[in-house]
């Protein structure tokens, strides 16, 4: 189970030129608002949440009347996140409200940034530069320090799961890599992460973040370190894809920190993983 979900309401103040332009703009945290009500996980907000400004004469509560394509596809999930219970501030409320919220300078207290703090949460902010994506420090009676993640994206709500281990190492990698040239969507589990050690997870990670950075697939194979190459059994005995769905591909391999190894196959631009080897058993066969 997730820490508490809060949706911040500081993040709307009037920024987006007109609802066409917020809906656009909002396609990301969409992705991470149906993630949390897939996993059946409450949001909690503040009961004044539909007063807040979408644009600079409309607010959230005009949402209701919107009837284009895009608000049609998005209200139900917009309104019912909003609509419908917890509000944090018609429960027990756990920050303290005779304290000083302060971030940046600002007096954050009676807000969602103060509640989800004190309750180690995470914040959802709606896209606006000083809550996009990072840590908000928050300065508690000017000496106690307390730290929220404001996430306007799925990519960065992915790490905070996965540094908080509310999500497993696969759907971390298919999320973290997401139409980049590596693509962990056919992964055979049973060949996958679960007798890594954490260390080799993160040696694994640190190699597919390089493996997508490199400019383009020559790069890919002249790297030293990938040592990216056609996966040769020497004999159909010792081929590992021989009685797969993949049989017919052309398996290829790279290493991901000695004796950790890679094995997917290429298309159309996009490695697709298959396998993961721990021990270089399989590739001192080919």
């Amino acid at each position: 189970m997730m820490n508490r979900v809060y949706l911040n309401e500081l993040s709307l103040e009037g920024q987006f030129e007109n609802f066409n332009k917020f809906f656009c703009e909002i396609k990301s945290m969409i992705k991470c608002l149906k993630y949390v009500n897939e996993q059946g996980e409450k949001i909690y907000k503040s009961s004044d949440f539909y007063e807040r400004k979408i644009t600079p004469d409309k607010t959230w509560n005009d949402l209701r009347g919107e009837k284009s394509d895009i608000a049609r596809r998005l209200k139900s999930l917009l309104l019912s996140t909003t609509d419908s219970p917890p509000f944090w501030d018609l429960e027990e409320i756990g920050q303290d409200l005779s304290a000083i919220y302060q971030w940046n300078d600002l007096d954050v207290s009676g807000t969602s940034i103060a509640e989800a703090a004190e309750a180690r949460g995470v914040l959802f902010s709606f896209p606006l530069e000083k809550f996009t994506d990072k840590n908000l420090n928050i300065i508690k009676n000017e000496r106690d320090m307390l730290d929220v993640f404001s996430v306007s994206s799925m990519k960065h709500f992915n790490e905070w799961l996965w540094e908080n281990e509310d999500i497993d190492i696969y759907n971390y990698l298919s999320c973290r890599y997401d139409a980049t040239r590596l693509n962990f969507s056919r992964l055979e589990r049973e060949y996958g992460f679960d007798d890594f050690e954490k260390d080799e997870v993160y040696d694994c990670i640190r190699t597919f973040d390089k493996f997508v950075q490199l400019e383009d697939w020559n790069a890919v194979f002249q790297d030293k370190a990938l040592v990216y190459k056609k996966y040769l059994p020497s004999s159909k005995g010792k081929n590992w894809f021989l009685t797969s769905e993949y049989s017919d591909k052309q398996i290829d391999k790279f290493r991901c920190v000695n004796p950790k190894r890679c094995f997917g196959y290429r298309e159309k631009g996009i490695f697709y993983v298959l396998r993961m080897e721990r021990d270089h058993s399989i590739s001192d066969n080919g």
